[in-house]
């Protein structure tokens, strides 16, 4: 089995980008919606993403590869007798990340009692392209359709959290503002103004003390 090539135009560092758009669009709007706090979360190098339909996934960023595995809960894959069959052909360093971090985060318990990782797809990306054993229909499919947006040209994803969101003007601009910074230098510390948080636009604490926990998992803090 030979992998795929999915689109010469995304990489890793576009999908990381992407991921970091989603999830600051995510930290202001879990503000008002913090019943959606389980939908994006970062611990570490892991960015994971979940839906309420049966729909979830981690991506591992680091060093040259990104590695990407998700479930669909309501499908079933008979033709890979394992996780790590996904990632046939892949380099050694994307299946020793896919065991050691990005599976970590997809164990079922089986009938023996025992965890084991249960993906439907999963894919690997480097500085140039992504790869699969999946065409990009079946990757859709199978969990891939949960990046639909992190996938997304800037000014398209932008615009499409905006409607998914209900974005105010003011809130977009937030979140171009604080990507902006993130992207330009990802490891610098950045922090909130009082005026940045109040342009979130709510005084709910349960919703700004999510926020406040989604931003601290891509290293934003807030300015107390």
């Amino acid at each position: 089995m030979k992998p795929i090539i999915l689109n010469d135009g995304l990489n890793k560092k576009s999908l990381w980008n992407g991921c970091i758009l989603a999830s600051i669009a995510h930290g202001i709007m879990v503000a008002h919606y913090p019943e959606l706090s389980y939908e994006h979360s970062w611990d570490g190098i892991n960015y994971s993403v979940v839906d309420g339909s049966g729909g979830r996934g981690t991506i591992t960023f680091k060093d040259k590869y990104c590695v990407g595995a998700f479930r669909n809960d309501n499908v079933t894959r008979t033709e890979f007798s394992s996780a790590i069959d996904f990632y046939k052909g892949a380099p050694p360093e994307v299946l020793e990340l896919s065991k050691n971090e990005t599976l970590e985060y997809l164990l079922e318990e089986g009938d023996d009692g025992m965890s084991r990782p249960y993906i439907t797809t999963a894919f690997w990306a480097d500085d140039d392209r992504i790869f699969s054993n999946d065409n990009i229909v079946r990757l859709i499919q199978n969990g891939g359709y949960l990046l639909e947006r992190q996938l997304m040209e800037y000014d398209s994803a932008v615009e499409s959290w905006r409607d998914y969101y209900e974005m105010t003007n003011v809130q977009v601009d937030l979140l171009e503002s604080i990507y902006t910074r993130k992207i330009k230098k990802p490891e610098a510390k950045i922090i909130l103004t009082k005026r940045e948080i109040k342009m979130i636009g709510t005084d709910d604490h349960e919703g700004l003390s999510e926020s406040s926990t989604s931003f601290e998992e891509i290293g934003i803090q807030w300015e107390s």
